[in-house]
């Protein structure tokens, strides 16, 4: 049983319907098709911090209670760079196993043809260690930049919950039942098809959930080494930019056994995550 106070379970509850009142009414007006699509989304992104400085505030328990500061610099690194790393290992995986497609660049030997990307360091054709560089610099930059959007969910739920959880309940129950509150707030987008159009269904109930779990304990990882907000914010800016490589890999008719990969490569990166931190904290620092 998770051990919250009343006034916590109210800004769950209260985050959970609104939010999908904004899903339900972009789905009746035509989901990705409606002109305001990505404007109410956007709103709805910030919901988490809006919500939890309201509670902070009422409660007077003060904005201090988010970790600002920027922490220890190494975790802050590692934020900006995971998401890309864990790209570009999947592609290779995918493409080795034979099931996917990379329609994005073409490496012949050890000289790299840009397809169809955009990268910082130019589009020029360019050898694999440039290459390798570019999308490493690429992926922090976006990671950035996209994370001026992603820090509406993180100040919520890494900066507010995953610290309110950690108080009253071990590491492993509050981590999980995070990644749960996390992934069943995308519930009505999901099902109706936004990550995963082929296999809705699955996606809800089974992909995207296990991915948010497994994803919150890589998140927690960095947020309580560097102890600070701003390496899930990053982190989760990766992940919702440089990281579309990879899904959008052209995986043909392997694109369900490709979301079970993906997933596998999630679930991995979670499980060492939890290792990693259940060996560097003991409990009472975790809390």
């Amino acid at each position: 049983m998770i051990k919250l106070d009343r006034k916590v379970w109210i800004y769950i509850i209260a985050l959970l319907v609104l939010s999908f009142l904004v899903q339900f009414f972009v789905i009746t007006n035509g989901g990705e098709d409606y002109e305001q699509f990505n404007t109410l989304i956007g709103i709805m992104m910030f919901f988490p911090a809006i919500g939890s400085i309201l509670y902070l505030v009422l409660t007077k328990e003060g904005l201090r209670y988010i970790n600002w500061k920027v922490g220890n610099p190494l975790y802050l690194f590692l934020s900006l760079t995971i998401p890309t790393l864990i790209t570009i290992l999947g592609i290779f995986v995918f493409e080795s196993m034979g099931w996917a497609s990379n329609l994005s660049y073409s490496i012949t030997g050890t000289k790299v043809e840009i397809l169809d990307l955009s990268l910082f360091l130019g589009t020029e054709d360019q050898s694999l260690l440039f290459f390798l560089l570019n999308i490493l610099v690429t992926g922090m930059g976006y990671s950035i930049i996209v994370g001026l959007v992603t820090l509406g969910e993180e100040i919520g739920w890494r900066g507010f919950l995953q610290k309110k959880l950690l108080e009253n309940n071990g590491f492993a129950k509050s981590i999980s039942f995070l990644g749960l509150v996390w992934g069943f707030w995308h519930f009505p987008l999901i099902i109706n098809g936004f990550n995963y159009p082929e296999y809705p269904v699955w996606g809800a109930f089974l992909f995207f959930p296990l991915s948010a779990i497994s994803i919150s304990f890589l998140f927690a990882w960095l947020n309580l080494n560097a102890r600070s907000v701003w390496p899930a914010v990053f982190a989760h800016g990766g992940i919702n930019s440089i990281m579309t490589l990879l899904f959008e890999l052209d995986y043909g008719e392997h694109k369900f056994k490709a979301n079970f990969g993906i997933l596998g490569i999630w679930i991995l990166v979670g499980i060492i995550s939890f290792y990693l931190t259940k060996q560097e904290f003991k409990q009472k620092e975790i809390q």
